[in-house]
This record gives C-alpha cells, sequence and structure tokens, in this order.
C-alpha cells in the first residue's frame, strides 16, 4: 500500500502494465496530469496537434502491439475530438483506454464552460466509461478499465475531474489482466467441421486478421487442404503472396480470382474474418466459421458450421487432424485464376501515362519499400488501388478497417516508428485524407523520427466522385482544390519533395525512403476509376 496522487497512481500504475507513452493535446482538465508526466520518464508523452489523431495514434499502437494503447484529451470540445479516433480503435476491436479530464466536482450539473455528459457522449464507442468522483475508486475503475479494454479488444474511458488529480489516493498497484484463456471447442462441433472440410472437394479459406500470430498453420492447412488463400485487407501481410495458393483479396479492392474461385467453391473455411462482401460472395456457399470471439459468428451470413476458438490452439490440432484434399482438377483451376489474375495486374502496373496511374505509382513504391516496413494506409480510392496491385513480403499494414475514417495515415505511421524505431514507417494517403490530420506532421518532427508518407494527389475525393460519375450524379463537393503540399510540409518542419512524371517517380521514391527525418512526397496522379465502382446499396 502507498500513498499516492490520482495523477501519480494512473502513471505508475500504467508503468505497471508497460505503457511506453500517452497520446493527448493540453487542456485545462490535464494540466495537473502533465505536470505529473514531466516529472517522469518511464512514460513518453506524445504531444499531438489534434486530439482525432492522439486516438488514431493509439488505435494504431494497440493495433500493432496487440497492448493496451492510451490516449488522454481535456474535457469538452477535448474528449469531443478523441471520439473518431476511438470509433477506429473500436470497430477495429483495438484495446484502447482513454483518459479525459472534466470541470472540477462543483461545477458537475451546472452548465458549467466546457461541461458535458461523457459517459453520454462516448457510449457508443466505449465498453467501460466512469467518472472518478473519490479519489478512494480511482484504482478499482482503473483496473476494470484496462480489464474491459483488453479482454475484449475493445475502448474503455475514464473521467477525471480537475480538483481530483493532486487528491491522495491509497492503493497497491493491480498486476497486468491476464489473457483470455483459450475456449475448448464442443468435440461433436470439432467433428462436424472436420467431416465437412474432408467432403468438401473445392475448398476456398478467407483469413481475417486475427490469423496474425497463426500464420504458418494457415499456410500448411491451406495446403493440406488444397484450398485456395483468400484474406480480408488487414490479413494480407499475414500471408505469403508469392505462395502458389494465394490469390488475393476479397472486395472491390481485391483480386477477381478470389471472387471467381469463391462461386465455383463448394465450401469456404473463415478463419478470423467478418468480411463477407455480398456483392462478391455467392449466397449459397456453404460456411465454417472459426473465430475467437462469439459475437463475430454469423454476423452478416449463415455459417453451416462453428467454433467459437482460439486460432493459437485450434489449427495446429486441425492441420494434425484433417485429412489432405487431392483434387488436381481443383488445383489446376486454382492456377489458371490466379495465372490470368497476375497477368492483368502487370499490365496495369507498367502503364506509362501523364498524370500517373495510382497502381504505378503504388507498385514503385512496393519495390522499394523494406522488406519488413509498417505501411499506414489512409481510406480512399487509393486504398483499393494498394489492395489490388500490392504485393506483400514481411510488410505489415495498418488502415482503418471498420470506421474508415479520412486522416488514419499519417497518426498510424507516427505510433509505428514511435513502437518500432527499427523497422521503416511509411505513410500512404491522398490528398483529401491527408488534410485531415496534416499538421502532426510537426508531431513527427518534434519526436524526432523519421518516417515517410507518400500522398497520391489527384485533387479530388476520388472515390466518391467516381462513384457520383458512375451513377449519373452531379460532383457538387467532390473536387479538391489545389494545395501545394509540399510547402506546407516544409512549413511543418518537413522535407519534401514533389513528382509529376515517370522519369522522376523511382529516383524520388527511393530518395525520400532514404531521408533520416519526416518526409512528404507528393504524387500527381490520375483519378481513375477502380473497376466495379457505384454506390453502394
Amino acid at each position: 500500500m502507498e500513498d499516492r496522487t490520482v495523477a501519480k497512481h494512473l502513471l505508475d500504475q500504467l508503468t505497471e502494465w508497460g505503457c511506453e507513452r500517452i497520446y493527448g493535446v493540453i487542456g485545462d482538465a490535464n494540466l495537473e496530469l502533465l505536470d505529473e508526466l514531466a516529472k517522469q520518464d518511464r512514460i513518453r508523452y506524445i504531444a499531438c496537434r489534434h486530439e482525432t489523431a492522439a486516438a488514431l495514434m493509439a488505435s494504431a499502437e494497440a493495433k500493432l502491439t496487440g497492448k493496451l494503447a492510451v490516449c488522454m484529451a481535456t474535457s469538452g470540445p477535448g474528449i469531443a475530438l478523441l471520439l473518431n479516433g476511438l470509433a477506429d480503435a473500436y470497430f477495429d476491436r483495438a484495446p484502447v483506454l482513454a483518459v479525459t479530464g472534466q470541470v472540477a466536482t462543483k461545477n458537475m450539473g451546472t452548465g458549467s464552460h466546457q461541461e458535458i455528459d461523457q459517459q453520454r457522449l462516448v457510449q457508443p464507442v466505449v465498453q467501460y466509461s466512469a467518472t472518478t468522483v473519490n479519489p478512494e475508486a480511482f484504482p478499482t475503475q482503473l483496473n476494470l478499465a484496462a480489464k474491459t479494454a483488453l479482454a475484449r479488444g475493445t475502448v474503455a474511458h475514464l473521467s477525471i475531474p480537475k480538483d481530483l488529480w493532486k487528491q491522495t489516493v491509497r492503493s497497491r498497484l493491480f498486476p497486468l489482466p491476464p489473457p483470455d484463456p483459450s475456449v475448448i471447442a464442443y468435440q461433436e462441433e470439432y467433428q462436424t467441421v472436420l467431416k465437412l472440410l474432408e467432403q468438401a472437394g473445392r475448398p476456398v479459406l478467407l483469413a481475417g486478421r486475427g490469423i496474425r500470430n497463426v500464420r504458418e498453420e494457415v499456410v500448411r492447412l491451406a495446403e493440406k487442404l488444397t484450398a485456395p488463400i483468400i484474406t480480408t485487407m488487414p490479413a494480407k501481410s499475414c500471408v505469403p503472396n508469392d505462395h502458389p495458393l494465394f490469390v488475393g483479396g476479397l472486395g472491390q479492392g481485391g483480386s477477381e480470382a478470389a471472387t471467381q474461385l469463391l462461386h465455383e467453391a463448394d465450401l469456404c473455411l473463415i478463419l478470423g474474418a467478418t468480411w463477407w462482401p455480398e456483392d462478391y460472395v455467392p449466397q449459397d456457399l456453404p460456411v465454417i466459421q472459426v473465430d475467437s470471439v462469439s459475437e463475430n459468428i454469423g454476423r452478416t451470413h449463415v455459417a453451416k458450421a462453428a467454433l467459437v476458438e482460439n486460432l493459437g490452439s485450434l489449427l495446429p490440432e486441425l492441420v494434425n487432424d484433417v485429412s489432405p484434399n487431392s483434387n488436381p482438377e481443383w488445383e489446376q483451376t486454382i492456377q489458371e485464376k490466379k495465372a490470368a489474375w497476375d497477368l492483368k495486374v502487370a499490365g496495369e502496373i507498367q502503364q506509362i501515362q501523364s498524370p500517373l496511374a495510382p497502381q504505378r505509382v503504388l507498385y514503385a513504391i512496393n519495390q522499394q519499400v523494406d522488406q519488413d516496413a509498417v505501411i499506414s494506409v489512409d481510406t480512399g480510392d487509393h486504398t483499393l488501388w494498394f489492395e489490388r496491385v500490392f504485393h506483400f513480403a514481411e510488410q505489415e499494414i495498418l488502415l482503418s478497417g471498420k470506421w474508415r475514417t479520412l486522416g488514419f495515415a499519417l497518426p498510424a505511421a507516427i505510433a509505428a516508428k514511435l513502437c518500432a524505431p527499427g523497422r521503416q514507417s511509411v505513410a500512404i494517403a491522398g490528398d483529401g485524407g491527408i488534410l485531415q490530420t496534416i499538421a502532426e506532421l510537426n508531431t513527427a518532427v518534434n519526436q524526432q523520427l523519421a518516417l515517410t508518407v507518400f500522398v497520391l494527389k489527384n485533387q479530388a475525393y476520388a472515390m466518391e466522385r467516381n462513384k457520383m460519375l458512375a451513377e449519373g450524379l452531379e460532383t457538387l463537393g467532390a473536387e479538391l482544390a489545389h494545395i501545394d503540399l509540399s510547402t506546407v510540409a516544409v512549413g511543418l518542419g518537413a522535407k519534401a519533395y514533389r513528382v509529376e512524371t515517370e522519369a522522376e517517380l523511382e529516383p524520388v521514391i527511393q530518395q525520400a525512403l532514404s531521408e533520416p527525418c519526416v518526409t512528404l512526397v507528393e504524387i500527381v496522379c490520375e483519378a481513375k476509376t477502380v473497376p466495379h465502382t457505384k454506390i453502394g446499396k
């Protein structure tokens, strides 16, 4: 037992749990916490320019490491601006703790300036939220928040009135919440899954982000089943992209081979994925779904069989128990579809034109990034082109998966560099997305980070504009006025380059990636329409 202020208890407890940094923006209701942060050197404070970016950095850190990540803001406008980034973490099941200041306890419920009911405000994007009204409750509340965030892969929130930070609490530090134990599948269900897999002559394997820690087992299972591997976009880097059974992603940015093979398959085994876009999948295909989270089973489609199980425990057993599937005709079909798709993409990435084709730009980046780079991708039409043409080695990808917010890439790249300083950190964004968080270039400069931001500039919200054109709509609001992003980047302290021609493309990419500082590359591209573009119904 030890006497500590609430602010010091927070930092001591987070240190005990292995927290290395807090992302935040200064405000009147968190000044006492910042004072305590300044007096210690165990947790690094990352002073951001915007609360949304702070929350996006925490979300990206949690996605990359699987550990609890922390962000902070002040009351009123501060917590309101956190919401977009917290929603990203919530929908992508990233364990994030948000700590927000609140007006003094004497002003709560009085309509004081910057006062808002924080629990009601954050309710849609958190699974635990509490206001500390007595310092003695704070240690337990903090422990519950961390346990909830880690156990459920979600967002937790604590609101601290500004007059409580310096009040004293007497408490022990709690140990790190243990991980969830593996869920043991019922033997009867397991046998049903085995039977269905062994009866299938044309199985397909769809893998999601849940396979991150069982990559080798997934490949071994696919080889034993002679099943083509299709991935969701976050999982594309989890499977060797040069493997004969890897046929690409699923959906508009995915491969045509993946959709064609799904329509010819007689069974789909889904591992750690919830992505099931109805325009690209057959409606009557039998599905087996395996996920460690029960609520993910059958979210958008009916599963013929399902197992709620930790993939790390299940897959080695499944690989060992399942009988090999030998179907030369199916194997030949897989290779024919894959070869046709590879040939199509090969033509796209070699387009020489002005303005540059986005496929050509992304291929050029692909050729020069490190084999183990962390690549943060923003939301926009470039995201679909990226999934379509980018060939992964051992790179990891960070993106706003379900929330799909603009502005994700740069904050995520900052978090990635802080978490993995020895790895190359690359952000890929459109001009619409980068404008949402471009001020964070200055955050990266102040943190003395070396990272590279590639901006595919087409002076439009191209995904929306192209959908409007496809439907015969007026494109009001879809065009972006010219902004000299290179000059803006230099003004924020970064180094910058501009690319307009094929001759400049590869040399500038190579130079930018070698810079030991924050570097932005503005690349003028055509707003090319992604195949199958339409307004979703």
